[in-house]
C-alpha cells in the first residue's frame, strides 16, 4: 500500500451461518472481472462459509459444494465470472505461493477468493478487498477494508452491499490485515 492510499474500515455483525453465507452471495453479485476478495480471521470464523456465499453470487451451481482448498491450495469453479479459490494455510513460503503461479492467475482472471491471505498479504494485488471474520458470541463480526488511492474511490467503495436485512455496517478502527500479525 502507498502513502497515497486511505483505508476505510466498517465493520457489522452476522447472526451465524446463513447470515454469513447471504453476505458472500451479495458481495458475490457485486463482484466484477480481476476482484479479488481477501479473507482472514481465526480457525471456524466462517472464511469458507463466506466463500460457498461468494461462488453463489458469482453464479457458481448450487450442486458445485465449494470446499475449503486446504489440501488441494486451489479450487475453480465455473460461474457468472470463474472463480478461483485459494487456501494459503498449509502454504510454507512465498516461493510455494509463486510456484503456484498465484501471481500470474490472482487478479487477472476472474475473482480470485483467497482464505488466510494475511500470511502472505505482501503478494497480493493492492485492488483486494480485505474481509476479517471473527467469533462473537453466536454472532460473526466481519470487518472489511476498502482503499481509496490518490483521492479516487475504490470500486468497492461504490459497489458494497448492505451486510444484511435489519444489519449495517459501522466505522471500525481496527488495524488492517497487512499490518497485522496473520490471524493463525
Amino acid at each position: 500500500m502507498t502513502a497515497q492510499s486511505e483505508v476505510t474500515t466498517r465493520t457489522a455483525l452476522l447472526d451465524g451461518h446463513e447470515a454469513t453465507v447471504a453476505l458472500g452471495e451479495r458481495l458475490g453479485q457485486c463482484c466484477v472481472e480481476g476482484d479479488v476478495l481477501a479473507l482472514c480471521g481465526p480457525l471456524a470464523a466462517g472464511k469458507t462459509t463466506l466463500s460457498q456465499g461468494l461462488a453463489l453470487g458469482l453464479g457458481v451451481l448450487p450442486d458445485q459444494r465449494v470446499r475449503s482448498p486446504s489440501f488441494a491450495l486451489c479450487n475453480e469453479y465455473p460461474g457468472r465470472l470463474h472463480v478461483l479459490h485459494v487456501d494459503l494455510y498449509r502454504v510454507a513460503s512465498v516461493d510455494e505461493v509463486e510456484d503456484l503461479g498465484f501471481r500470474e492467475r490472482v487478479g487477472s482472471e476472474g475473482v480470485a477468493i483467497v482464505e488466510w491471505a494475511d500470511r502472505f498479504s505482501t503478494i497480493l494485488p493492492l485492488h483486494c478487498l480485505w474481509l476479517r471474520l471473527d467469533h462473537e458470541g453466536a454472532q460473526r463480526r466481519v470487518t472489511v477494508w476498502l482503499q481509496s488511492r490518490g483521492g479516487s474511490a475504490s470500486s468497492w467503495l461504490e459497489r458494497l452491499p448492505a451486510p444484511g436485512p435489519g444489519c449495517r455496517w459501522t466505522p471500525s478502527d481496527l488495524a488492517p490485515p497487512w499490518e497485522q500479525p496473520c490471524s493463525w
